[in-house]
């Protein structure tokens, strides 16, 4: 157990209580310790998961404990950044609910410090991680796709807290996705509707580094139980979509069928097509999130960089204050 990444948890609420712990169950680590604010919440977690201790401080856990790592899900997005900036500043990795930071200076101090520290922040951007978005990015690197030429995606949402939170904690999202995708955005520009404080709509066109154009619709106007996902790239004579990260069709030129010859499937034309199978049995949820965390333990167990860690995430933060700014000013 001692040769095992020692992580501490910072946040026991309702993600990480229901969902997050459950998708870190197949990688090997060493619990050493929790940290909640309430403390029914963080004797419910720690009876549950068998922690073996428990604060309701998290500065007191970064004196105590002895730690490589803490994974943080707290429930207050605006105390990311105060936490993020203290475990760096113990001398701890940490895996940081989106997002990290709200602005272009708490992006630079991260980084500051994680240079500084040789610590790393890595935000939850586990679309970069989704099985059908990795295949998505695969397919559109092959020789046969051509060039990738436009980007379509719509990611919508029900009522937030507020516009800020929106962006940041959800538009962000299919920003680093776009940027995963396609490369780094050279421009922007956003058009937005609102309706009251708590429903926002985007439309984010841009043009990315390499030439290829595209738009991102994102709004808190719909619905959370519908579906709210949906990516299309095109090639050149190719696309490929992903629809509600459960669905990938790979479009490919097919041959002209005319008349009244027999019709067969071609290979290396007509779509190939991937569908998640709910019918087997999976430990997985194919949301991202067990294959991030995984990566981000396994880079600390081999003592790698782990990413996206905060040299390019700032790069998306970045992005997100653009497009606050452009929209402001509207």
């Amino acid at each position: 157990m001692d040769s095992l990444v020692k992580i501490a948890i910072i946040g026991c609420g309702s993600l990480m209580y229901h969902f997050v712990y459950d998708c870190l169950k197949r990688i090997p680590f060493n619990l050493i310790a929790a940290s909640h604010e309430n403390e029914g919440e963080l004797t419910r977690f720690t009876n549950r998961y068998r922690v073996p201790k428990a604060y309701t401080d998290y500065r007191e856990m970064l004196e105590q404990e002895l730690l490589d790592a803490v994974i943080c899900f707290t429930d207050d997005e605006y105390a990311h950044f105060r936490i993020a900036e203290e475990c760096l500043q113990a001398n701890v990795h940490v895996f940081m609910e989106r997002p990290a930071c709200f602005s272009i200076e708490q992006a630079e101090r991260l980084l500051e410090l994680q240079r500084r520290t040789g610590k790393y922040v890595v935000s939850r951007y586990n679309k970069r991680f989704t099985t059908a978005y990795m295949m998505a990015k695969e397919i559109i690197q092959r020789e046969e796709f051509g060039r990738i030429t436009m980007f379509l995606s719509k990611f919508q949402g029900s009522d937030s807290a507020s516009h800020e939170l929106f962006l940041f904690n959800h538009v962000s999202h299919h920003l680093d996705l776009a940027r995963f995708l396609l490369g780094e955005i050279r421009s922007l520009h956003v058009d937005q509707i609102k309706l009251d404080a708590h429903k926002i709509g985007y439309n984010i066109s841009f043009v990315a580094e390499s030439g290829a154009i595209g738009v991102i619709q994102s709004g808190s106007l719909q619905k959370i139980e519908y579906p709210m996902e949906r990516v299309e790239i095109t090639g050149v004579g190719t696309n490929v979509i992903v629809d509600n990260i459960r669905h990938v069709a790979y479009n490919r030129p097919a041959p002209k069928r005319d008349g009244f010859q027999f019709a067969k499937l071609a290979d290396g034309g007509d779509t190939l097509m991937w569908n998640l199978n709910h019918g087997n049995l999976s430990n997985y949820s194919y949301y991202g999130f067990e294959q991030q965390l995984y990566e981000f333990i396994d880079s600390l167990q081999k003592q790698t960089v782990p990413e996206p860690n905060m040299e390019d995430t700032i790069l998306t933060v970045k992005l997100l204050v653009h497009t606050q700014s452009l929209s402001q000013n509207k």
